[in-house]
């Protein structure tokens, strides 16, 4: 067996092994960020409660609900921009300058939600306590997006170490060093973790911009490309990527408005550990998409096939893994949060499997955007939001946390499969196994 694994790697193409590489740098970059997530949410869950987690976790989804929309979609427009080399030497201008405006729309975002912060506090979500995290989270959104957008040009460059870095690694890792600093010297109160997220954000995104900067080699203004137009292309970009961090955060949103800060505790310490069976899809797609990109410009048709059917048959193996573990030991894993967290058990059933089955339809969301489908995959992902909406406001108040989940799986289980059906239907490419 040892054999056969060694022979198949050594025949399978530069290309494929370039998707594995990078993709294996990548799992470590995102693993180090998803334990260092897991520590700061156990160290909230151990110390202050699964109450004090809600309250955080609701803040994390209005902050993350802005940062999207502050990024207007250019982190993926930069993808297909940069990804020519070309484009990388010759117009670094345009770096600055759609940065510089997604920079202005963040702020302005800020601003209005802090001036409409009593509006969601207490009209929406009925929580007063709610206040100082909320504050913090909304201070963070522009730094958020330039760290967001700097990773996409990385990406693009075929740095993926630093993309996986800024995009996953770093946001928790400096949140918790600097709470580890913090403690050696105060007392941590409970809104002292979302202060000292903020600062990490700050920090975060200067070292991005810096990274980006030095990689340019030069800092301008000028660009050869109109920047607005740049923006317009970005624009169906924006929205395929706000519906997808809706549907993330979307369920969290509406538990805000029907449960205690308890249960939304207990229900996002399921939910992070139903991500952790996102792992390799998230890896191979990191590499997979300029690639797909690359080979679909220069109309590469078998190079373009053979890295799609790679990449799905990798994505699954390797979800099926995990989702056998989370699923065996789902006792264990809901424990090491607290005993309350125990009840968290079908909503981490219900999470994992729709993973499993949407890790045989592909990488269905980079396939359509890299070939120009991005409006098609808009369109999709438009209704799957719709649906989600519904099932949110009709499964919650019946069912509770296990409606949420239910809700959410049966969204992105239409997403993925919509998706699958179009390229196979439209475009002749089969993505799933």
């Amino acid at each position: 067996m040892k054999k056969q694994l060694i022979k198949k790697l050594k025949n399978t193409n530069p290309d494929q092994k370039d998707v594995l590489k990078k993709g294996f740098y990548f799992l470590i970059f995102r693993g180090i960020g998803i334990i260092a997530g897991y520590l700061f949410t156990l160290y909230i869950t151990n110390v202050f409660g699964a109450k004090v987690n809600g309250l955080i976790s609701l803040s994390f989804s209005v902050f993350m609900f802005a940062s999207i929309i502050g990024r207007l979609g250019i982190d993926v427009n930069f993808l297909r921009f940069y990804a020519k080399p070309e484009n990388w030497k010759k117009d670094p201008g345009l770096f600055y300058r759609v940065v510089s405006k997604s920079f202005l729309v963040s702020l302005v975002l800020m601003g209005v939600l802090l001036w409409a912060q009593d509006f969601f506090i207490l009209h929406i979500f009925k929580k007063d306590q709610l206040a100082p995290y909320y504050f913090w989270s909304v201070l963070g959104i522009p730094f958020w997006t330039v760290t967001m957008l700097c990773a996409g040009a990385l990406r693009a460059k075929g740095l993926n170490n630093w993309f996986a870095f800024f995009n996953n690694t770093g946001r928790f890792l400096l949140t918790i060093l600097l709470l580890a600093v913090v403690y050696l010297f105060y007392t941590v109160a409970p809104v002292m973790l979302i202060q000292i997220h903020f600062w990490a954000l700050v920090v975060l995104a200067l070292i991005a911009f810096w990274v980006v900067s030095r990689e340019l080699n030069q800092l301008t203004l000028k660009s050869g490309t109109n920047s607005w137009r740049f923006l317009r292309e970005s624009f169906p970009m924006l929205l395929s990527s706000t519906i997808m961090v809706f549907l993330g955060w979307l369920d969290t949103f509406i538990l805000g408005i029907y449960e205690t800060d308890e249960n939304i505790g207990i229900y996002n310490a399921a939910l992070k550990l139903a991500l952790v069976t996102n792992f390799s899809i998230e890896a191979i797609n990191s590499s997979l998409a300029p690639k797909i990109a690359s080979a679909f410009a220069e109309q590469a048709h078998e190079k373009f096939k053979g890295l799609v059917k790679f990449s799905t048959r990798i994505n699954f193996v390797a979800t099926a893994g995990i989702v056998a573990v989370l699923l065996i030991f789902n006792q264990f894993f809901l424990g090491i949060f607290g005993e309350e967290f125990l009840v968290g058990k079908y909503v981490l059933i219900i999470l994992c499997s729709i993973h499993l089955l949407n890790s045989t339809t592909g990488s269905v969301g980079i396939i359509m955007q890299m070939i120009g489908r991005q409006k098609q995959y808009q369109n999709i992902a438009l209704i799957a939001l719709g649906l989600n909406l519904i099932l949110n406001f009709a499964l919650i108040p019946l069912y509770g946390i296990e409606g949420a989940a239910a809700a959410t799986a049966i969204s992105l289980s239409f997403w993925n499969i919509a998706g699958t059906v179009y390229l196979k239907r439209k475009e002749n490419i089969r993505t799933y196994l």
